[in-house]
């Protein structure tokens, strides 16, 4: 009997452990709000917020980029943004963008856990970011993309979301290209959202004229184009442009050979062109063009000047331009 009670009492040191090992598993392997039952690879993070746990998975090749957690609607509770990746082999040197999916998780009050409110692809994604484009009100959500290349303007572009409760966040512009970013262009403490364009011509890509295309303001919870609430801005570029253009404008006409020869007078003129048609200035576009045409027409090639013209009748159609 005794070698019977000790062989019990080693048999139940042994088998104890690995229950509380077992149970111990289980609890950390819990799948929380993503669920995921396939065998494979997981990519995991725990998630604690709010006094809350729970665990996020994916099964591979999809992979957990970056967690970060933002109260975007002023209620007191941090929303939680999972961003992750899926990279097959053909795409393992894609080094230009980190995720390609964003799901977010909003705490559910009634219920008192987190629920998922939100689902997206987001091809191309590099960063998120949160900011109250009106200083006074909820944040928006940018997403910025870069489909790679070494042109910025063409290559990076970004995802606008608004959260309109705690149980919805809608996406309200998406802009596939212009480098978008975020600036106080007036100071005034509300930011707004540019986004940048290039003007070619008959230039090569190197000699292309990068302008402000479009200024976006938050009005009734839209983003609304509002160029023309922000002449100060073009406005300052223009009278740098006109003077560099006259300065460059009399050394040409008096014979001086250009520092920069990579079409003179045409690119300055072109960049002239586009700040008055991005301010929404047709009066001013056309003052400069009636003012300076036969100075160009004499000054640059023909083909440049056609160029020109071709913008002009383009812009206002009803002005004659030859």
């Amino acid at each position: 009997m005794k070698n019977l009670s000790n062989k019990i009492l080693t048999l139940l040191l042994f088998f104890v452990p690995l229950l509380i090992v077992s149970c111990q598993k289980t609890e950390s392997e819990g799948t929380g709000n993503i669920k995921n039952t396939d065998s494979g690879n997981i990519s995991s993070a725990g998630i604690k917020e709010s006094g809350k746990e729970f665990d996020v998975r994916y099964n591979s090749p999809r992979k957990i980029y970056n967690i970060v957690k933002e109260d975007v609607n002023n209620d007191g509770n941090r929303e939680i943004f999972v961003m992750s990746i899926l990279k097959d082999t053909a795409d393992k040197f894609s080094s230009y963008y980190n995720f390609d999916m964003v799901e977010v998780f909003s705490l559910d009050r009634s219920s008192e856990k987190y629920v998922k409110i939100l689902t997206d692809t987001v091809d191309y994604s590099t960063e998120i970011s949160f900011e109250n484009i009106p200083k006074d009100e909820s944040k928006l959500i940018f997403i910025k993309t870069n489909t790679g290349g070494n042109d910025v303007l063409n290559s990076e572009g970004m995802f606008v979301y608004q959260m309109n409760d705690s149980a919805n966040i809608e996406m309200i512009k998406y802009f596939e290209t212009g480098s978008p970013d975020i600036k106080d262009l007036n100071n005034d403490g509300n930011k707004e959202l540019i986004v940048s364009d290039q003007f070619l011509g008959l230039m090569p890509q190197v000699n292309a004229v990068s302008f402000i295309r479009e200024i976006y303001t938050m009005k009734d919870h839209k983003l609304v184009l509002s160029n023309e609430e922000f002449p100060e801005v073009y406005d300052k570029k223009i009278n740098e442009l006109i003077e560099n253009f006259n300065g460059l404008k009399r050394k040409v006409e008096m014979g001086m050979q250009p520092m920069d020869l990579s079409y003179p007078l045409y690119r300055e003129a072109a960049e002239i062109f586009v700040n008055y048609y991005s301010k929404g200035d047709m009066q001013g576009l056309k003052n400069f063009w009636e003012k300076e045409k036969d100075s160009l027409k004499k000054n640059i090639p023909n083909d440049e000047y056609q160029d020109l013209n071709s913008f002009i009748s383009k812009a206002l159609p009803s002005s004659s331009n030859a």
